[in-house]
């Protein structure tokens, strides 16, 4: 049994202590300075440990910490980390801002941990086929990809005007929450962003400090681009994304993978990695595949989430993002 300490045992704190403990193989402690969300964690779920203030554990006692604190404080965690060579995943994104960022990952580094973070798409079986039809040439080169991932925010999270989503410098917001799972992906099958060119606003969503809509172009250094559509108020629950390749294109609609390799009209090989799956339940279900990848990993087997120096590039996106509308330019990205 792996010892694993969750920090933070909020909404997120909680899907991962559901899926550590549904690995069998983690023993689960929590730090959780709000004394209420603490003991209704300590009633939910069987505890090793529970701790009011992170120095009050003793890190050097465990073998994986997961950050699932809001964004502005993961770089001091993963620094504490660090020092205490704890392996850890960190909840995404990897920061608000880049201070402080660079010399994390140094530090994690230089301490020789495993690291990682939490973008729950890279363990999503048609992420993972879009992903190997892509590297096996199927559409050819990857050129171009469009992507719509837009919902009725507040249907989902109602109290979300309470939360760190209404709060900017939390790491709330359409761009730093919502749309960073979709620059991973983009990262992971596209490479590395160079330029980025963006539109935003709080349209309709009251109560909050952060934007509710936005418009991302980003090109890559192997010259792809790619365009992402986001808005939080919509009715319909829309996921789509298509990549188009020099060969033919891949369509995916929710957990629905498409191929179309001429103009027919017709999509072929579709296939639903979903099909008589109940939605919420297989979405905390890749909250256990996550947790088994990782302490797969601390046995020293290959990871392929999210590294530091991916997400790096993500939170680079998102500030580029919001650089490029409030001063109305294209944003370079530098290595």
């Amino acid at each position: 049994m792996k010892r694993v300490l969750i920090i933070g045992s909020g909404g997120i704190g909680r899907r991962h202590l559901r899926g550590y403990a549904a690995t069998g193989r983690a023993s689960l402690s929590i730090v959780e300075p709000h004394a209420e969300r603490r003991a209704e964690a300590e009633a939910m779920f069987a505890l090793a440990g529970s701790y009011a203030d992170l120095d009050e554990a003793d890190l050097s006692s465990f073998d994986l910490a997961v950050i699932c604190a809001p964004a502005h404080l993961h770089v001091p965690l993963m620094l504490k980390c660090a020092a205490a060579k704890l392996a850890f995943m960190v909840e995404k994104p990897l920061a608000v801002t880049m201070e402080g960022v660079d010399a994390a990952l140094e530090a994690v580094e230089k301490a020789g941990i495993l690291a990682r973070v939490g973008y729950i798409r890279r363990i999503a079986p048609e992420v993972l086929a879009v992903r190997q039809q892509i590297h096996d040439g199927k559409i050819g080169a990857l050129k171009l990809a469009y992507v719509n991932s837009s919902q009725e925010f507040p249907k989902y999270r109602p109290d979300f005007q309470r939360t760190y989503y209404a709060r900017p410098e939390m790491g709330g917001g359409a761009i730093l929450d919502a749309a960073s799972h979709t620059f991973d992906m983009l990262v992971w099958l596209m490479g590395r962003p160079v330029a980025v060119g963006a539109m935003y606003d709080r349209l309709v969503l009251e109560g909050t400090d952060t934007e509710d809509t936005c418009l991302v172009n980003i090109c890559f250094a192997n010259g792809a681009m790619a365009n992402v559509t986001i808005n939080q108020f919509q009715k319909p629950n829309i996921s789509q994304a298509s990549f188009i390749g020099t060969e033919g294109n891949l369509f995916l609609e929710h957990s629905v993978l498409s191929f179309a390799d001429d103009d027919s009209g017709h999509w072929k090989d579709r296939h639903d990695y979903m099909d008589g799956l109940v939605p919420t339940e297989a979405h905390q279900a890749r909250f256990t595949l996550q947790a088994n990848a990782m302490l797969d990993a601390l046995d020293g087997k290959p990871c392929h989430l999210a590294t530091l120096g991916e997400a790096r590039q993500n939170l680079q996106i998102a500030l580029a993002a919001k650089k490029s509308w409030q001063d109305r330019i294209i944003v370079s990205i530098n290595d």
